[in-house]
């Protein structure tokens, strides 16, 4: 199985977004980013992606928000999440149907993002 090589990246905060999209890039990934859930949703309607990383903590919509939004539109074609929070609302995960998910709790090492992005794509 190979990693994911399509990411998209949904965090508000710029300098999360870089650390995260130059991470990513040195594993050979293709990063695009979107500092919103209404430009994620964008995005992905215009892009394919295998994985996409979404913060928790966002407005005007919260990731999970987001992701139930990215969910009715993609239907069985959303590609897996892996959220990203200072707080731990693992069992706060949005109910999507089919969703594949992973959450890691802020601050983690990039080995760990690493780690979550090839487990969820694995679940796929």
């Amino acid at each position: 199985m190979r990693p994911p090589s399509r990411v998209l990246i949904v965090d508000d905060e710029a300098q999360i977004v870089e650390l995260l999209q130059l991470t990513l890039e040195m594993h050979g990934m293709q990063v695009r980013t979107a500092m919103s859930g209404p430009e994620a949703l964008e995005l992905a309607g215009q892009h394919p992606f295998d994985v996409i990383i979404m913060d928790v903590l966002m407005v005007p919509w919260d990731g999970f928000e987001t992701v139930r939004r990215l969910g009715a539109r993609m239907g069985p074609a959303l590609p897996p999440v892996v959220f990203l929070s200072g707080l731990n609302l693992a069992e706060d995960l949005p109910r999507v149907p089919g969703l594949r998910a992973e959450y890691l709790v802020k601050p983690f090492r990039p080995a760990h993002l690493i780690e979550a992005l090839n487990r969820v794509v694995r679940k796929s």
